[in-house]
């Protein structure tokens, strides 16, 4: 029957239920939802059947739905899943061929897992396992939910908008996989505590890993006013029953290692060669994977997984294709390896790369979704997590950006490798990713605008807030061009003064800084709001503005001396701070005093300590002790220590390490300008504004204008 047939059939009937609706139909016969009884009844009802055919469809419908239903589009049962499919990495292969899996080993945290998951099989739940790297996690949810609900459907979806579509219509009886959940979260449509919400109270089990680097920092309670970026995404993981999981066994786990050894060569031999390892991760193959890296028998193979590794730092997490690998080694490459014809690169690079070892695991592993195609190359967990750690402060080279923004195409890729240009002051290459996005949301262009007009490209911004509010027209992009407006307008009138008044060319660097808060405040203090003073001094120091804060603390306003003193303390200005505490500023009297009566050699081995312990916390994805270690190297004046925190993209680098530049009497201003505005190259040196610094981004800017559009 064709779509007029059917709803012919359904015009005619006395209490229409609109059930045979062409999605609702498609759905249910392509097999994207269940089906629902009414439609079947429906269906049975419009098609021109016998009864006793009708009597046999009913009957297999009431099977199934007495075994779970038909389960949601995509679907197995939890007995039948594959384990690598699941996320579980690949295990050394011993002597025995044996199962896919070494046995398992059981965790301290088993019973408590599967008593939670036992829980949600009569209501719902969302259990996360977080932990580094092959440490088990994955392997101990499979087997928990192995054990206690084997015959529920389970569904892995690709991204987030499945779990959308799932939530629409949810199934009974069903297991959500969201393994790597950071894949999931910061997406297009987003994930959100009301989507997880939904799916728990309709009985579904939630369960999902994902890395400590990855959990801390979105769960950090502590934020700066008003910067909460990661406020839904802590609301959803709060929402979640953590379990954490150690790199390394206890002393019970490791005896039950011990005893199931004797029959499985693969635990055996993890013992025998984990070496600093747990036994996870030496089970995954992690010792030799690192080896195999650091060891590479020629150039290429090395620059190959050090790419993929560094494309998996900045967010890209999609198959790498071999044309974006051969495009991103070269800078990964020497002079005398760049001799060689670059056609010749990835032979030379991909058969080490992807050698299996003695456990069978690979540093880069193919792969398809169709069979008999090769989508990509996916770098193991362990070895990105090892090669980010090793190379945390160098930043990627310029060919990898370049072949990433050439390649990938996946739009939270896309937006991820956007935030990380963003916090490494590469805003050559956020720009080219947030231009290149397939769908632009109005997150994407208000980020796009605030770029632009930092760079006094206010007709673009403008332009790109009118582009989405003629989709969109929601409030902030309404607002967000009332203040390009007025930003625009102030701009006009500071920019004749400059020849004149070399403190308008300030300001104007300060309003396209800050849409101009800063001046706002100023306006606010000097009318006696003393909040606002306050404020503003605060913003001062964050800026490094020495200048304003010796003026300020100069007509008599203590809050500006103090701070005033400590920043004069805190960059070694000892004889600033002698003069002042001389002319009788009580602030710096005191200050001097304390400073003149440290022990040095103490104080700096104090501190010393202090860095490497906040650099451990930042290694492990803790974001307050990021903050806390960039506002310590900017009071210690640590200039070259802040820009290699800018290269490894930690948060608030950028902010504190421009500051730093600011408080420096000899930093030169149009330098600081350029850096503000336009970022940095590969050396860390600002790029001249126009010109070839804004070619990557120029060609994204054509590559999303429609055909013929002047702009």
């Amino acid at each position: 029957m064709s779509w007029a047939d059917l709803e012919e059939a359904e015009s005619g009937w006395a209490h229409r239920g609109r059930e045979l609706g062409r999605g609702a139909v498609s759905d249910a016969l392509i097999g994207a939802g269940p089906i629902r009884e009414t439609l079947l009844e429906s269906l049975l009802t419009a098609w021109p059947l016998s009864d006793g055919v009708r009597g046999e469809v009913r009957a297999a419908w009431h099977r199934l739905a007495a075994h779970g239903g038909s389960g949601p589009a995509g679907a197995g049962r939890c007995r039948d899943a594959s384990p690598r499919t699941l996320g579980i990495h690949a295990s050394i292969r011993a002597n025995e061929s044996g199962s896919e899996l070494p046995a398992y080993v059981g965790r301290d945290f088993d019973d408590r897992l599967r008593d939670m998951i036992a829980k949600g099989a009569t209501g719902g739940c969302f259990v996360l396992m977080i932990g580094g790297s092959s440490t088990g996690k994955t392997r101990s949810l499979y087997e928990a939910v192995l054990a206690v609900v084997p015959d529920w459907w389970l569904l892995q979806p690709a991204d987030a908008a499945d779990v959308l579509r799932a939530a629409e219509n949810p199934t009974e009886k069903t297991v959500l996989w969201l393994d790597e959940l950071q894949n999931f979260l910061g997406a297009d449509p987003p994930l959100t505590l009301a989507v997880l919400d939904g799916l728990r109270r309709a009985g579904t089990i939630i369960v999902g890993t994902l890395w400590f680097e990855e959990y801390l920092p979105r769960t950090a309670v502590h934020r700066p006013a008003g910067v909460d970026k990661h406020v839904r995404d802590r609301r959803l993981l709060e929402s979640a029953t953590p379990i954490e999981v150690p790199d390394v066994l206890s002393a019970g786990e490791r005896e039950k290692a011990v005893a199931l050894a004797a029959t499985d060569s693969r635990i055996r031999e993890a013992l025998e060669t984990g070496g600093g390892t747990g036994l996870p991760q030496a089970l995954a193959g992690a010792p030799a994977l690192v080896q195999w890296w650091e060891h590479a028998p020629n150039p290429y193979a090395r620059a190959v997984i050090t790419a993929a590794a560094d494309a998996r730092r900045l967010g890209v997490s999609s198959p790498l294709p071999e044309p974006l690998l051969r495009d991103a080694i070269e800078g990964y490459l020497d002079h005398t390896a760049r001799a060689t014809p670059p056609g010749t690169w990835l032979g030379h690079a991909l058969p080490h790369a992807t050698t299996k070892l003695k456990g069978g695991v690979t540093a880069l592993s193919p792969y398809a979704r169709r069979a008999g195609t090769l989508d990509g190359y996916v770098i193991a967990d362990f070895l990105a997590q090892h090669i980010r750690r090793a190379g945390r402060t160098d930043c990627p080279p310029a060919s990898l950006w370049t072949a990433l923004l050439a390649h990938v195409t996946a739009p939270d890729d896309l937006r991820r490798l956007a935030a990380s240009a963003q916090s490494r002051m590469r805003y050559r290459y956020a720009e080219a990713a947030l231009r290149r996005l397939p769908e632009r949301n109005d997150l994407t262009a208000l980020d796009l605008a605030h770029l632009l007009a930092r760079q006094d490209r206010l007709d673009e911004a403008i332009d790109t807030i009118d582009r989405r509010i003629a989709a969109s027209n929601a409030p902030e992009l309404r607002e967000r061009r009332a203040e390009l407006q007025r930003i625009q307008h102030r701009a006009a009138e500071l920019r004749p003064l400059i020849p004149a008044q070399p403190r308008a060319a300030a300001a104007l660097d300060e309003l396209l800084a800050d849409a101009g808060v800063l001046a706002d405040l100023r306006e606010r203090a000097d009318r006696g709001d003393a909040l606002a003073a306050e404020a503003l001094v605060d913003r001062l120091v964050d800026r490094g503005r020495l200048d304003e804060l010796r003026e300020r603390a100069d007509r008599g306003h203590g809050y500006a001396a103090e701070q005033l003193a400590d920043m004069l303390a805190a960059h070694g200005r000892t004889e600033e701070l002698k003069a002042r505490a001389e002319r009788g500023d009580d602030a710096a009297n005191r200050r001097y005093n304390k400073l003149v009566g440290t022990t040095p050699h103490g104080q700096d081995a104090a501190v010393a300590r202090e860095v490497d312990a906040l650099r451990a916390r930042v290694d492990g994805g803790d974001e307050d002790a990021a903050r806390e270690l960039t506002a310590l190297l900017f009071e210690l004046g640590e200039a070259e220590a802040l820009l290699a925190e800018v290269n490894a993209g930690t948060p608030g680098a950028v902010d504190r390490y421009l500051a730093l530049l600011t408080a420096r009497e000899e930093t030169d201003l149009e330098r600081l300008h350029l850096l503000r505005a336009w970022g940095i190259d590969e050396n860390g040196a600002p790029l001249p504004s126009g010109g070839r610094s804004r070619s990557i981004a120029a060609e994204a800017r054509d590559a999303w204008l429609p055909p013929g559009d002047p702009r």
